[in-house]
């Protein structure tokens, strides 16, 4: 049977965020890290199918490649619910993937909601504003192909827009979008969620955002530094730690920087075996769990709004992985959740005497 939800996303940290809003009580939320794990997934017969194409940083020609080869995988005509998860400020190769979308089995409307109220991001006339957009976005520029953009400014607008729609919709929108489809089949809330122990955090991104996230764990906990990406040596160390991407000055492109990162910090959660992981930054989470073979993940909950938690099948066992994007998230977000984590696990302890 084909999923009831279809989520095409160009990036991980994009396919983990909207397809989280479908999580809860007995439904399976599944991600395909690519599309060679589809097949596989399809056989477990998801609730919810989220797929990564990794197409935002290719070239456009690429990035049209990927998702065409993600759809030769899936019986689109007989998926209710498709969505394109686009960035929320409409970056990447959107035009050339929306062209290979609308070429796809069965004729759909196309409906554009980039719009996240939660986050005062707006669509009005035919243009994404607001917080965090630099100047106002021309969405139909972006999205390339004939498309309706209707305004949208509050949850309750995007609520009545998927009320009003019917079927026959391939929507293009981001996280705002995806929990007004999530919400309109009333699905039940899902339960609260509390992060296993032993913890590790690791950052792959200089968004100066995340960095003062992690600048604040360093009153914590111990926070390793990797220059230019070299992962330091570490005997004997414990868990929990942090260990953060910087620059080293050597002047090594964020390309090599970020795959000796992701070569060294892969090398250390072998060793140190976590049950929990919280990777900021999607580039070297995709990276990280390349090195570990980890081809797909089953989304369960969500931390914070925009912090989804997966669970993973890791190389030493199970695996709970938390992902963030760069730039997202208050100063204090990362320190609040190392000090919950960090608090459940005195409080698991004390139940065990």
């Amino acid at each position: 049977m084909p999923p009831s939800v279809l989520i095409i996303a160009d990036d991980l940290t994009g396919a983990l965020d909207s397809s989280v809003a479908f999580a809860g009580p007995g439904r399976s939320v599944l991600v395909a890290r690519n599309p060679n794990a589809i097949p596989e997934l399809l056989s477990r017969a998801p609730d919810v199918l989220a797929i990564n194409t990794a197409s935002r940083e290719c070239g456009a020609d690429e990035a049209a490649k990927r998702v065409a080869a993600a759809l030769a995988h899936l019986p689109v005509a007989d998926i209710p619910m498709i969505m394109k998860k686009v960035d929320s400020r409409l970056k990447g190769n959107i035009a050339a993937e929306m062209a290979v979308l609308q070429a796809m089995p069965g004729a759909r409307r196309i409906i554009a909601a980039p719009a996240i109220p939660a986050m005062g991001r707006r669509v009005t006339g035919g243009m994404l504003s607001g917080d965090g957009v630099s100047g106002p976005i021309d969405v139909a520029s972006r999205i390339g192909v004939p498309v309706e953009i209707p305004d949208a400014e509050s949850d309750r607008d995007m609520n009545e827009l998927v009320a009003s729609a019917g079927p026959g919709v391939l929507w293009v929108g981001a996280r705002g979008l995806a929990f007004a489809l999530a919400r309109a089949p009333r699905h039940p809330e899902p339960r609260p969620f509390r992060l296993h122990s032993p913890l590790m955090i690791v950052n792959g991104s200089r968004d100066p955002i995340t960095v003062a996230q992690v600048e604040r764990l360093r009153a914590l906990t111990l926070l390793l530094d990797a220059p230019d990406g070299a992962v330091p040596a570490t005997p004997g160390a414990e868990l929990p730690l942090v260990l953060s991407i910087s620059d080293g000055g050597g002047g090594l492109a964020g390309d090599a920087a970020g795959a000796r990162f992701c070569d060294g910090v892969s090398r250390l959660l072998r060793a140190l075996r976590p049950e929990a992981l919280l990777v900021a930054g999607g580039e070297s989470c995709n990276g990280i769990l390349d090195r570990l073979d980890i081809r797909s993940l089953q989304v369960i909950a969500e931390l914070r709004p925009g912090i989804p938690v997966s669970h993973a099948k890791a190389p030493w066992g199970n695996l709970q992985l938390v992902t963030k994007s760069g730039g997202f998230g208050t100063p204090s977000l990362l320190a609040e959740l190392f000090a919950e984590a960090m608090a459940d696990s005195v409080d698991d302890e004390e139940d065990m005497r």
